[in-house]
C-alpha cells in the first residue's frame, strides 16, 4: 500500500530549468478550471497544450519576481505553488509582452480574454502589502492525496515567519473551504469572463 503523500512529499523552491516541467503540472491540474475554459475556448487537449505554453512564460517571470515551490515525490514533480512578494505580485509591462506570444494559439480572442481577466484581477488586488499566492495546482493523478495541503502549509509557515499577509484568487467554489482551513478569509467575489471568482486574504498567525 502506498505511503501517505503527507509523509513522502518533499517541498523545495524550483529552479529556472524546471519551469517547463512545472508548467506541465499546472496545465494538467488547471486545464478544466472555469477561468481557463472561458478564456481558451477549445477542446480539452488543445487547451492543455496551450496552457503549458502560457504557464511556462508565467513561471519564468514569477521566478524573477518571487519564487515557485515544487512538491516532489521520489524526484517526480507532482505539485506547484507560486508566490510573489509585496510590490511584485503584478507583472510589469515588459513581462506581459513576453507572455502575449504564448496566447496567440488559435483565435486572437484568447489573448484579449486573458488580458481582460488579468485586468479584473489587478483591479481587485489587495492594497496593503502582501504575498500573492498562485498559480497553485497538483497533477491530476495525485489530487486528493494531501499534496496541495503540504504546499499550502509551507506557504502559510513562510507567511507567519515573515509576519506577512497572504492573498489569492480562485475560480473554484470548493477551493474556498480548502483555503479557509489555512486561515484565509473571504474578502469578496465577482465574475471573470462569466465565471464566479473568489478573493481571499490571510493574516499571519498570532
Amino acid at each position: 500500500m502506498r505511503q501517505a503523500a503527507w509523509a513522502v512529499v518533499l517541498i523545495r523552491e524550483l529552479q529556472a530549468r524546471e519551469t517547463v516541467e512545472a508548467a506541465g503540472v499546472l496545465s494538467r491540474g488547471m486545464r478544466d478550471n472555469p477561468n481557463n475554459v472561458a478564456a481558451w475556448r477549445m477542446n480539452a487537449g488543445r487547451r492543455q497544450h496551450a496552457l503549458a505554453r502560457f504557464f511556462s512564460r508565467v513561471l519564468d517571470g514569477l521566478l524573477v519576481r518571487g519564487c515557485v515551490l515544487g512538491a516532489f515525490d521520489d524526484h517526480q514533480l507532482v505539485g506547484v505553488c507560486g508566490m510573489a512578494p509585496p510590490g511584485q505580485c503584478q507583472p510589469g509591462a515588459v513581462e506581459k509582452l513576453t507572455v502575449v506570444p504564448s496566447l496567440l494559439v488559435g483565435s486572437p480572442m484568447v489573448a484579449i480574454r486573458v488580458l481582460k481577466w488579468v485586468a479584473e484581477w489587478a483591479q481587485r488586488d489587495l492594497v496593503q502589502p502582501h504575498w500573492h499566492l498562485g498559480p497553485v495546482a497538483v497533477d491530476t493523478d495525485r489530487q486528493g492525496q494531501g499534496i496541495g495541503s503540504r504546499l499550502l502549509a509551507e506557504f502559510c509557515s513562510r507567511m507567519d515567519a515573515k509576519r506577512a499577509t497572504g492573498y489569492l484568487e480562485t475560480d473554484k467554489s470548493q477551493n474556498v473551504a480548502f483555503y479557509r482551513k489555512y486561515g484565509f478569509a473571504l474578502e469578496g467575489e465577482g465574475e471573470v469572463l462569466g465565471a464566479p471568482n473568489w478573493y481571499m486574504t490571510r493574516r499571519p498567525a498570532a
